[in-house]
């Protein structure tokens, strides 16, 4: 933050200390110890004074004799809403209105040629102007020039104060009655000066439009009139305290700086309020100032805003964040009473995604909200619904007597889950889902957040792999291959914010030898030397929701990786990314998609994106739409079918899919002897060159295998033959030496190291 060459030395020349009379001081008493540290003779000065100026409470700027900022403290910055390369090198006079700026030149030049002998204080001189924000907007600003020597040169000091209204009200409170009234009446809360006796002695014409009573109806009143009689009670002495006890020694004394209560107006109305309070030296003790506001439609506003932040938009239910608050405060109330028990229920509906991905998203979201519905009113008085996200429920079920009584309340939500859904609009109504549900105890199961939900969790995952529509109360000694899924899918999660995975390539080359693509394979190489193959971790991704994550994170370091290629001058490789199902087909994946692609900066037509003939044969209609849909937004980039041959795509539909290649999937490559496997790759080579799409054998282990793809004119090929998939700068070794017209892979191009690659 601070310009390194403003650390305070000391020079041959000495500063004196001004005298900032503690009584009316305009700042605070760390500018004074900031202005001492500037005094003080060898190495101490360095240190003391960056950490004044850094974390002094008041404004300060250093500036050169020609006004030119040097460096500027984080309350100047937070305050004025500059950033400090905003400033640098620039003319202060800049954030100065026009009318202001040549006084303000007078004044830094004079304080510039001040010399004074050692001890000798110089003149307190405050300049008044207006300063200007980034955004053009102004304020009244008073600001007090020193000159200092600092690093041995000579700079001067700006200690910058932003005139409130508030304080001035009091300031002129001190000069003149006249001129206390006249201005409390420019603004519209109300003001009022009570004494001793908290009577009231003055109310301006915003009390009346406050509280709804005329001033004559509020001078000589007692000021409890306005406030509900057990809240004046309650604060009567508190009140008292701010007549004798100063703004700056307020915290210490536990007050502070304002106070909302609520207030009753004229008509009876009671509405809050808030209230802050001065107490000038003139009238200290005798008087205080207070200003009203009403704070009713502030009040609403932050309800409405909490509603919104604590609960489901779509649904209406309670969201994640308030599950988790009103949790904790159902295990922080186990502390007073241990014989009281709750329950957990996580629900996950069963079929949802197969209706979602079929009627549309529309008709999905009125089934969720139907089905919130029914939920919510199954339970008791006392149990709340929450939407977790996506089509996961949660319910916290207070003050239960043993766990049958959550058994009832589950049963009864199962009953109502499993009675047809009639979707306005949808063709085919009405529709069924049903519900997995995982039931867990507290305290029996766990008395923190994680542990609870942990145990929930798992008995939910136990539901839907004992067949799905079942409720199952967690218990210990459960699968621990469902508890296991659970402690992966948390790790996965923390392994995204440690930065553990990985991106690995494998180069996918022509018949010549010759890299044309690589595919992106993901890695997941542990902080404790491990490896998690993605046959092990993809799928609990899958399952728990996080393959979101995963697949974001894998396409922007694609396509950074990608456009690190182009900046090689190596524009005629693609990277291939493969797409989860999920991730496929979640809403707003387009959009997402396009977006990344466009900001990466990399040619769309150097991307492919791969999808596996099983996602692609659930809804084939949909995925078309959607395909070519990517494909207008980002002309260039092409689609790929993946492992094809596993699944059951018939020929009309893969006719009618946008896609650009065919993936071979590598068990048959791997087994092309047998007779079957060479016949059904035969197929898909012809349909692939009957439909013009390119197609690549995977699983290229063997010369022979590799000769038998480029006899039939198989456009691209990759396995370990080649080379094992590994980090972006080992291929890059390898393209390199193709830019230079060596083969990539050695002799005869690069087949005969192939196998030690």
């Amino acid at each position: 933050m601070s310009d390194p060459d403003l650390s305070a030395a000391g020079g041959d020349e000495t500063i004196p200390l001004i005298d900032l009379p503690p009584e009316d001081s305009l700042f605070s008493e760390a500018l004074t110890s900031l202005l001492r540290a500037c005094r003080k003779p060898g190495g101490e000065t360095d240190s003391d004074f960056q950490i004044l100026f850094d974390g002094s409470p008041d404004m300060l700027l250093v500036l050169g004799p020609d006004g030119v900022f040097k460096d500027a403290n984080p309350s100047f910055l937070n305050a004025s809403g500059y950033d400090i390369r905003m400033l640098k090198g620039r003319s202060v006079l800049e954030i100065l209105e026009a009318g202001y700026r040549e006084g303000f030149k007078e004044k830094l030049a004079a304080i510039s040629r001040t010399r004074t002998a050692p001890g000798e204080s110089l003149p307190r001189e405050i300049f008044t102007f207006r300063g200007l924000k980034p955004d053009g907007s102004s304020a009244s600003m008073e600001c007090l020039l020193v000159p200092v020597r600092i690093h041995g040169r000579s700079w001067v000091l700006a200690a910058i104060r932003n005139l409130t209204l508030e304080r001035r009200l009091l300031e002129e409170l001190r000069e003149s009655e006249e001129q206390y009234a006249a201005l409390s009446e420019t603004i519209s809360e109300a003001i009022f000066r009570i004494d001793e006796n908290l009577n009231i002695l003055f109310a301006n014409s915003g009390a009346q439009s406050t509280f709804g009573y005329s001033r004559d109806e509020l001078v000589g009143q007692s000021f409890r009139m306005l406030f509900p009689e057990e809240v004046f009670r309650t604060y009567e002495d508190v009140f008292r305290k701010y007549f004798y006890v100063d703004d700056k020694d307020r915290p210490a004394m536990g007050l502070r700086r304002t106070l909302e209560v609520l207030g009753v107006t004229k008509n009876r109305g009671v509405t809050p309020m808030e209230m802050s309070f001065g107490n000038s030296k003139v009238f200290k003790e005798r008087t205080l100032t207070c200003i009203v506001r009403d704070i009713s439609h502030r009040k609403t506003l932050e309800r409405k805003l909490r509603h919104l932040a604590y609960h489901d938009r779509l649904t209406g239910l309670a969201n994640r964040e308030l599950f988790h608050e009103d949790l904790q405060a159902a295990l922080s109330g186990l502390e007073k009473d241990k014989t009281r028990k709750h329950a957990v229920l996580f629900m996950d509906l069963d079929g949802f995604k197969q209706i979602n991905d079929t009627l549309g998203h529309d008709r999905g979201d009125r089934l969720l909200v139907e089905a919130a519905r029914r939920i919510r009113d199954s339970l008791r008085d006392a149990d709340t619904a929450y939407r977790l996200g996506g089509d996961e429920f949660t319910a916290l079920l207070s003050g239960i007597r043993k766990v049958q009584d959550a058994l009832v309340v589950a049963e009864r939500i199962q009953a109502s889950i499993r009675q047809p859904f009639f979707l306005e609009g949808a063709e085919d109504a009405p529709v069924s889902v049903g519900v997995s549900i995982g039931i867990a105890v507290i305290p029996d199961d766990g008395t923190t957040v994680l542990e609870v939900t942990k145990c929930a969790d798992i008995a939910m995952y136990r539901s839907k792999d004992s067949g799905k529509g079942r409720c199952t109360v967690y218990d210990p000694a459960m699968d621990a291959r469902v508890a296991e899924r659970w402690r992966m899918a948390q790790e996965i999660r923390t392994a995204l914010v440690r930065g553990e995975f990985r991106l690995y390539y494998q180069p996918i080359v022509d018949q010549g030898g010759m890299i044309r693509g690589m595919e992106a394979l993901l890695r997941w190489p542990r902080q404790d030397g491990t490896a998690i193959p993605p046959s092990v971790f993809v799928p609990v991704a899958e399952e728990s929701g996080t393959i979101f994550l995963l697949g974001k994170w894998v396409l922007h370091r694609a396509l950074a990786d990608l456009r690190a290629l182009q900046e090689r001058n190596l524009r005629d490789v693609y990277v291939a990314v493969n797409l989860s199902g999920r991730q496929f087909e979640q809403a707003g994946f387009a959009e997402s998609l396009v977006e990344a692609v466009r900001g990466s900066g990399v040619d769309p037509g150097r991307l492919r994106l791969e999808l596996t003939e099983t996602t692609l044969m659930r809804n084939p209609a949909a995925a078309a739409k959607r395909i070519q849909d990517i494909k207008d937004s980002l002309p260039g980039l092409r689609f790929m079918i993946d492992d094809f041959g596993t699944g059951y795509s018939s020929l009309a539909y893969l006719s009618n899919l946008p896609v650009d290649s065919l993936k071979i999937d590598l068990s048959f490559v791997a087994n092309l002897s047998r007779s079957q496997n060479e016949k059904v790759v035969k197929a898909i080579i012809n349909l692939g060159h009957s439909l013009e799409m390119g197609i690549v054998a995977e699983g290229i282990e063997t010369r022979d295998q590799r000769s038998y793809f480029v006899e039939r004119s198989c456009q691209g090929m990759q396995g370990f033959y080649f080379m094992k998939a590994a980090p972006l700068s080992v291929v890059l070794k390898r393209l390199e030496r193709q830019l230079q017209g060596i083969p990539p892979f050695g002799e005869e191009a690069g087949l005969t190291d192939a196998a030690g690659a």
